[in-house]
């Protein structure tokens, strides 16, 4: 297996892409800022631009990557998939907003569980789901990084 990865920073956060087979593996989101380091994948260049710029864009502009999803299930695909088209940068959605969308609207736990294992963080934005009370949930990164994507991204959160 061919693996490598690329990492891109800016002053609030590191996004490290991790490639296997050509295919983008999963992408490691930090709050430490990492040392980037150059492009290497066909993708690199657009993806060092959108994190370099992240607190500049106002909307999502990601290439389309070809991404390993062997590891999801069709659910799981489902709901990130829902993720992306309905919760743009700037707007927030729930857990349980995002299960309805997926079919299943008494599984906001189970949303909550594929947020938890959510390879591509960013490309599927995971920091934009809160919890049924609007707090800000859980994110593996922490709070504090979420609370941050989710200024820079001027989501307006409720009180």
């Amino acid at each position: 297996m061919a693996s490598f990865a690329e990492t891109f920073s800016n002053q609030w956060f590191s996004a490290t892409f991790v490639w296997t087979d050509g295919l983008l593996a999963h992408i490691d989101l930090s709050g430490e800022i990492k040392p980037a380091t150059p492009p290497k994948s066909p993708f690199g260049s657009a993806l060092e631009r959108i994190v370099t710029r992240y607190d500049l864009l106002d909307a999502d502009h990601w290439p389309d990557l070809p991404l390993d999803r062997r590891s999801l299930g069709e659910f799981s695909w489902m709901v990130l998939e829902n993720l992306r088209m309905h919760a743009p940068r700037g707007t927030f959605t729930t857990y349980g907003r995002l299960a309805a969308l997926s079919g299943s609207p008494r599984a906001a736990r189970a949303v909550g569980g594929v947020m938890a294992r959510n390879p591509w963080p960013l490309l599927y934005p995971c920091h934009r789901v809160l919890a049924g009370n609007l707090g800000l949930g859980g994110f593996g990164p922490g709070l504090a990084l979420k609370r941050t994507l989710l200024t820079l991204e001027k989501t307006a959160l409720p009180a």
